[in-house]
């Protein structure tokens, strides 16, 4: 019970990621490299404004989740936009460039040392013979509730629908006089604020450090990829299913003689996935084929 519990922790976090990320991929069809960063980013700074600058918890989360819309909006504009449309592979390249330079910024503002938002002891409960914090229940209630917040936004107003039209057809959606470049800036945005929600939960939940980002940006890729392009339900799903394998592979005796498998090989679960879904499944889990005349 506590493995189901430890992975529906870490599947709050790489669903809030990837989420957002799904769309962004879906409408762009490129790839943010820069993922990892913009979620670190997020918190690092509602770190520095809750522990440096002593303004209160809500204040600074909210502080932290506006960061990282000007942050996306910014990545979007000086590294995504002037290249997506002559080729989309040419963003791979420059939020790489993107993810050095904000690797760097983060040694020189931060550090290397670990930083967490909230300091001392957490309360912990049992609940069926698994002891988890009341910060971490809070944590996936309000993962829940952002996600949903932007399910009922995709599925029932005028603007959610424009979306989902662009994510599933962009041409016809453009004929229909959608303004398609004016959402793609939007979505990109969004999953900007959900990846500084991301950074936020790593650091209420754990500690802040530089050598997160790569780990992030994987296994938010690999949810995408295994769920679908474009499909916001999928890549949840498969965040929540890839962090379920996650902790089953390292806290269940594998090896012979009763041993467990290291730890440090929890991260290469994301990494098979995304070789297996690009030989076998390269569509995904839950997409489906578009008819076309």
């Amino acid at each position: 019970m506590q493995l189901i519990f430890n992975a529906l922790i870490a599947g709050s976090l790489a669903a809030l990621i990837a989420g957002g990320l799904s769309l962004v991929y879906g409408t762009l069809g490129v790839f943010n490299m820069a993922l990892g960063q913009m979620v670190l980013f997020g918190g690092y700074i509602t770190w520095f404004l809750h522990i440096q600058m002593e303004i209160p918890l809500l204040m600074s989360i909210c502080g932290g989740a506006l960061f990282g819309a000007l942050l996306a909006w910014f990545t979007f504009e000086v590294f995504v936009n002037p290249f997506y449309k002559r080729h989309r592979f040419l963003p791979l390249v420059t939020t790489i460039a993107l993810s050095m330079i904000l690797d760097g910024l983060i040694l020189i503002i931060f550090k290397s040392s670990p930083k967490g938002i909230l300091q001392g002891l957490k309360n912990s409960v049992e609940i069926f013979g698994a002891i988890i914090s009341t910060e971490q229940i809070a944590l996936i209630a309000f993962t829940i509730l952002i996600l949903c917040s932007f399910a009922y936004v995709l599925h029932s107003t005028s603007i959610g629908r424009k979306i989902r039209a662009v994510v599933q057809h962009p041409q016809a959606a453009m004929s229909l006089g959608i303004r398609s470049p004016q959402l793609h800036r939007l979505i990109f945005i969004s999953s900007g604020v959900l990846a500084s929600f991301g950074g936020i939960f790593i650091g209420i939940d754990q500690n802040l450090s530089p050598v997160l980002g790569f780990p992030i940006t994987i296994k938010a890729y690999a949810a995408i990829i295994a769920g679908g392009r474009g499909h916001f339900w999928g890549a949840i799903i498969c965040a929540y299913l890839i962090a379920l394998i996650e902790q089953l592979v390292v806290g269940i005796p594998l090896l012979p003689g009763g041993n467990y498998i290291p730890a440090g090989y929890q991260h290469s679960v994301a990494l098979f996935f995304i070789i297996v879904f690009l030989i076998f499944k390269p569509t995904g889990l839950f997409c489906s084929r578009l008819r076309t005349a």
